[in-house]
């Protein structure tokens, strides 16, 4: 073993943490290099420490069978974490690389009953360490304007979600601070196992465009959209459904009246943070 990987691969058994700090920090290429050159254990344990998003960027450089590796070391609820990340096409490919037991128990983690927040969730949002810096976290936001919503949501270690802060907010903070000093930490979410009426009628529409969806354990699985909402409640007919979709109309128009100064600020501030289209829609295919 050469001697700079010995030294890596103690740096990583014997101080994961800051091993993730320090991988963080590193291109998405040079992160992918590093867990090329560790053994299958030990770069489960430096992805654990990861946030899913970054950690799904860093393995999708990787061959499939080491990707495997790593999915066969981690605990299933840290397996399922990062594959809620991963796009359904990459997801699909991952599982497909490993046993069918384990990708059999991956795939009950994964499964939330239809009309439930755990089913709707989009998971492929920015979500970053409380201890990483503000500056750090200006690099990742640059480097992954694509999955760059209008809040940065922030979580602890265990993947738990701790806080969030508005991109400005992010753009504007003190960048030597951590984002654990800068973030809001009361902040709204619904459990992934909410049912459809009760993720329509949340209070926090009227503030929110998007609401974080968490675990029974508090840990982070993405976000639902208000422009999901709204297409579901173009789709729903029936009496029950009815007094919800008025609900969530009123409460996104109070939400959009107030929005439109501060996505000016945003765009002025970020570059390469996409503009929301005019009126809260997105486009019809999805896109952002």
């Amino acid at each position: 073993m050469r001697a700079d990987l010995s030294v890596a691969t103690r740096f990583v058994a014997d101080h994961p943490e800051e091993a993730a700090l320090v991988l963080e920090q590193l291109s998405f290429a040079d992160g992918a290099a590093l867990l090329a050159e560790l053994d299958a254990a030990h770069g489960a344990r430096l992805v654990a420490r990861l946030s899913a998003a970054l950690a799904v960027d860093c393995l999708r450089s990787l061959p499939d069978r080491l990707v495997a590796g790593v999915l066969d070391e981690l605990p299933i609820d840290f397996g399922a974490r990062i594959l809620m990340r991963a796009s359904a096409e990459t997801r699909e490919t991952w599982l497909a690389a490993l046993s069918v037991e384990r990708a059999e128990f991956l795939r009950r983690k994964l499964r939330y009953p239809p009309g439930t927040a755990g089913a709707l969730v989009d998971p492929l949002v920015l979500a970053l360490p409380e201890d990483l810096s503000v500056a750090e976290a200006q690099k990742q936001l640059r480097r992954s304007a694509d999955r760059a919503y209008y809040y940065l949501y922030v979580v602890d270690r265990d993947q738990r979600l701790v806080g969030a802060l508005d991109i400005r907010e992010l753009m504007l903070a003190e960048t030597k601070a951590t984002l654990g000093a800068v973030m809001h930490r009361d902040i709204q979410s619904v459990p992934a196992h909410a049912d459809l009426a009760a993720v329509m009628v949340h209070p926090a529409w009227r503030d929110l465009d998007a609401l974080p969806v968490v675990d029974a354990g508090g840990v982070f699985f993405g976000i639902i959209r208000h422009r999901m909402m709204r297409q579901i409640a173009g789709r729903a007919n029936d009496q029950e459904v009815q007094p919800m979709v008025r609900t969530l109309v009123s409460l996104g128009e109070l939400y959009w009246t107030g929005l439109s100064a501060f996505l000016a600020g945003v765009s002025a501030v970020t570059p390469g943070v996409p503009e929301r289209p005019h009126g809260g829609e997105e486009a019809a295919d999805g896109t952002q």
